[in-house]
């Protein structure tokens, strides 16, 4: 079963971490950006001052007139450089390169460049050379910065940045699969509400729904009535076919009685049968034509005190063979479905059973993944080949027993249309015919 929270928090999830993605890629490039601005504008103020002090020397020389220099620029691999150019040829640099030399191109005058080498002990270097002319030398200053340091106190406000992007994408998606959840708390009140329309608790869906489902809900409802307003006016027609049969054929009954046919026999006696066997069949199928069928709202029936009334009916009727019916029933066992439904596929097993049986038979019921319901007999029972027909309509095994071979018929089909099968076999305890119902779990 496919779940509408999973592909909304999943898809919630990846655009959320597309987002904060993104927007952490921007911050740190624009944080990197706004460091080597930073860096590179000291650079170029250390430039301008470096030029203000040169002194150049007419064979080419230059010398510097300051009398204080920034420490950084006299430690050896302090990370800050400066080179100067005079014609091309190195005239100056600090005391902080040693015996080493800032490689660079020299700037024409007026220009400045930005770039990135590396420096002592492989030091990650910004470079900015910039180009003056003085007394028609032309003069190109580079000073160079470290970046480690300064890029090492970004990068600790970069992994701040990160703990706490972290943290609200936790806090954002924890909020909206909570959002998600209050959104489709409505979607969950139906499906409980169909899982008690299932059991018979109630008889239409519960309509405090969203918007956008109540059309569906109200669609249900709406062929729930239908379907329970059908079933209402099929079963007011049959009683009504019912009670207009029930006048002819009493009719014909009075009319097979009289003297007239009596006198005979053989006449009498094929009339009687055949009303006898048009009654039959007509009950019959008027109580299958009023089978419901399949799951219907309403309460729950006991299945225990139903099976034992129908019990005490057929002991009434057979008392004459003194059958010993026994009831077996799990206490609570519950039926989800028509009243009369159960009384047809009960009663006529039942009745099948004390058709044939000798002395005694047995009703059990049972919950076990599903509802099972048994009825055996100590009766002759069935071969093999006379189970696979004996379900079939109208097939008898013994022609000499009462009956119109559809009680097994119409069980079986009572059965279908709960989507629970009848099975047929032999009794492992009474020997004769066993039938048992397996219904579907709920």
């Amino acid at each position: 079963m496919r779940s509408l929270l999973a592909p909304l928090v999943i898809g919630l999830v990846l655009s959320l971490a597309a987002i904060f993605g993104v927007q952490w890629t921007v911050v740190r490039v624009a944080i990197d950006e706004v460091m080597e601005d930073y860096v590179a504008d000291e650079l170029v103020q250390d430039a301008e001052e470096l030029f203000s002090s040169l002194t150049t020397l007419p064979e080419g020389g230059a010398v510097l007139g300051l009398q204080h220099f920034d420490p950084v620029f006299l430690s050896p691999a302090s990370g800050r450089y400066y080179q100067i150019l005079v014609g091309g040829r190195v005239a100056l640099r600090s005391a902080s390169l040693g015996d080493l030399s800032l490689t660079f191109e020299p700037v024409a005058p007026g220009r400045s460049r930005i770039d990135k080498t590396s420096g002592p002990h492989g030091q990650e270097l910004l470079l900015s050379a910039t180009g003056y002319e003085r007394k028609g030398h032309r003069i190109t200053i580079a000073v160079a910065a470290d970046m480690k340091p300064v890029r090492s106190e970004f990068d600790r406000l970069t992994m701040r940045y990160t703990q706490v992007s972290v943290a609200m994408f936790v806090l954002l998606v924890s909020l909206q699969i909570g959002i998600v959840r209050l959104a489709l708390s409505p979607l969950r009140r139906v499906r409980a509400d169909v899982s008690r329309l299932d059991r018979g608790e109630i008889v239409q869906l519960g309509d405090r729904v969203p918007a956008e489902v109540l059309p569906l809900v109200s669609e249900v409802n709406r062929l729930l009535a239908l379907m329970s307003q059908r079933l209402q006016r099929s079963r007011e027609s049959l009683g009504n076919l019912a009670h207009a049969l029930k006048a002819p054929l009493t009719v014909l009954t009075h009319m097979a009685s009289d003297e007239h046919v009596q006198r005979d026999p053989v006449l009498a006696g094929q009339m009687a049968e055949q009303l006898a066997l048009l009654r039959s069949r007509i009950e019959s199928e008027l109580r299958r034509a009023r089978m419901a069928g399949g799951r219907m709202p309403g309460a729950p029936l006991d299945l225990g005190s139903e099976i034992e009334s129908l019990v005490a009916t057929l002991r009434k009727m057979y008392r004459d063979r003194d059958l010993d019916i026994e009831c077996r029933m799990q206490p609570g066992v519950p039926f989800v479905g028509d009243r009369e439904d159960l009384l047809e596929l009960s009663g006529n097993l039942l009745d099948n059973a004390c058709k044939w049986a000798r002395s005694r038979v047995c009703v059990s019921v049972r919950e076990q993944q599903g509802l099972v319901l048994t009825v055996e007999d100590d009766g002759p029972g069935c071969s093999d080949e006379e189970l696979s027909r004996i379900a079939l309509r109208g097939a008898r095994v013994d022609e000499n027993t009462s009956g119109h071979g559809l009680g097994l018929a119409i069980a079986k089909g009572v059965a279908s249309s709960y989507g629970a099968q009848l099975r047929l076999g032999r009794s492992a305890e009474l020997g004769g015919l066993e039938a048992k119902v397996i219904f579907p779990p709920n």
